[in-house]
């Protein structure tokens, strides 16, 4: 249990600094287990695929003891990186912790010097005082008052100052349990099948992985970056699905209110009118063409407002001049963070590193006629993690896994219209539907699926268009929807 007196009175740095101590070893125990399998067990099996690989015929030596070997060097590389694991996990738990005394301690002293400044005294174990009132004081039913709402406001910052204490309570017995975890004997390959899955169990738990998805990108930016590479090396499927790739700086929000308000008034005939037009041009008439802008039309008028996804990859794919862009905003930041990760390479002493990276946001509009009528103008930015890690040679190998992200608001802005073949929709008239509860505004937002692309010395320039574009999913706008 931390006290009192040892949050307020100790520096955690020290836990920082051992995390980043324990990154050394893990670092030169990945590369050791990368070592073992290329320069021992590949030409052992003959293979040049993966560790185990053993094409018919290709072995160089063959029988009991060329297998045995391989079987013991295989053993080996496994241990040597279930032990990478192992002290990423104990690096994980330490910097964890440090993170969370220094927010409890910076928590507790501003309470304390809030209370202080009221006038009261802090004592060491914790118990706060205000100075008493004199006779005459005690006497005087105004300042006897202004006595009590200074106790009471003292109390607020009493209960800041005990929830502070209780969190750094917690994250002592969650690094005691995540460092009890880590067992030796049940990380050994050679004893335990699953030696190596439990090495990586480990370090997902010491890294503390929140379950709520609105905590996920503090949690992702403030890792260390030998914890992050460990992390992706673990369960990059899981990370990436999870939404490891998003931005961690960048925050869309509506660029204006719409139409304002939700239902505030009843709807008229008028506003019925212009409901059965719009599900007109949704059913069969103008819109046929255009099967995102068919659909985003119908989710607004469906009422129930909730966010949509859009398919950034068929985006990509429609318009030439969003892919042109997006190319352009790639290449001109991939020197940069191939940059970044080569800095944290060298900070770690050589393990592998991962670095979020973004690019700063861009607005455009769509060109493509479907996709303007669907979504209009937007902002959008490439997100990723950039990646470097040691080569055979010790020299890294850095590489980009990125995606392109969309964000906007399906809304209709008073004052526009909008001719759909001979039609004239009247944004005025599509924001009157909101407005009386007949349609319903709603976010856009989407991402392209991850692509991956090497960044070392010479490929760092810009991205093809293949990069960009991915396989598009069908045509029929199922789960695209409209913002302008």
């Amino acid at each position: 249990m931390v006290s009192f007196a040892q949050l307020r009175s100790t520096s955690f740095e020290s836990l920082d600094h051992a995390g980043d101590i324990w990154t050394g070893p893990s670092g030169h125990l990945e590369h050791l287990a990368g070592q073992v399998r290329s320069g021992v067990l590949h030409p052992l099996t003959g293979g040049s695929g993966g560790p185990y690989a053993q094409p018919s015929g290709s072995r160089p030596w063959t029988g009991a003891a060329a297998d045995e070997a391989t079987r013991e060097v295989g053993f080996l590389a496994d241990e040597l990186a279930a032990f990478h694991f192992e002290a990423l996990a104990v690096s994980a738990a330490l910097h964890r912790a440090g993170k969370a005394f220094a927010e409890a301690r910076r928590k507790l002293l501003r309470a304390i010097g809030d209370a202080e400044a009221l006038g009261a005294t802090v004592a060491a174990d914790g118990s706060v005082t205000l100075p008493g009132l004199s006779r005459e004081e005690r006497n005087d039913p105004e300042t006897v008052a202004y006595q009590k709402r200074k106790w009471d406001e003292v109390q607020q910052y009493v209960q800041v100052m005990t929830a502070a204490v209780a969190a750094a309570t917690e994250a002592d017995g969650a690094v005691a349990a995540a460092l009890r975890a880590l067992n030796p004997e049940e990380v050994d390959p050679a004893t335990h099948p699953d030696g190596l899955r439990n090495a990586r169990r480990d370090l997902e738990a010491a890294a503390g992985m929140p379950s709520n998805p609105d905590d996920l990108k503090a949690w992702w930016a403030a890792l260390d970056p030998a914890v992050r590479a460990g992390l992706l090396a673990s369960d990059s499927p899981k990370l990436v699905g999870a939404g490891i790739l998003g931005p961690t700086d960048y925050e869309w929000s509506r660029a204006d209110e719409g139409a304002g308000p939700w239902k505030v008034r009843e709807p008229g005939l008028h506003e019925q009118n212009v409901r059965a037009t719009a599900l007109a041009l949704v059913a069969g008439g103008s819109l046929v063409g255009y099967p995102d802008a068919s659909v985003n039309m119908a989710h607004y008028l469906d009422g129930t407002g909730t966010p949509l996804t859009v398919d950034v990859d068929r985006m990509l794919g429609d318009d030439a001049g969003f892919k042109a862009d997006a190319g352009v905003q790639l290449a001109a930041n991939t020197a940069q963070w191939r940059q970044a990760a080569l800095d944290a390479f060298e900070k770690s002493g050589g393990a592998p590193v991962s670095v979020p990276v973004e690019s700063p946001v861009a607005h455009r509009t769509f060109g493509d006629r479907n996709w303007y009528l669907a979504v209009g103008s937007h902002p959008y930015l490439t997100s990723g993690v950039v990646t470097a890690v040691p080569g055979p040679d010790g020299k890294p190998r850095v590489s980009l896994q990125y995606q392109v992200n969309v964000w906007d608001r399906y809304n209709w802005d008073p004052g526009k219209s909008t001719p759909i073949a001979g039609t004239d929709v009247t944004d005025a008239d599509m924001a009157s539907l909101h407005r009386t509860g007949l349609a319903k505004e709603y976010d856009i937002v989407g991402r392209t699926r991850p692509v991956t692309v090497r960044l070392d010395d010479g490929e760092g320039g810009p991205v093809s268009g293949t990069d960009l574009q991915g396989a598009g999913g069908p045509r029929g706008g199922e789960a695209v929807r409209r913002g302008r």
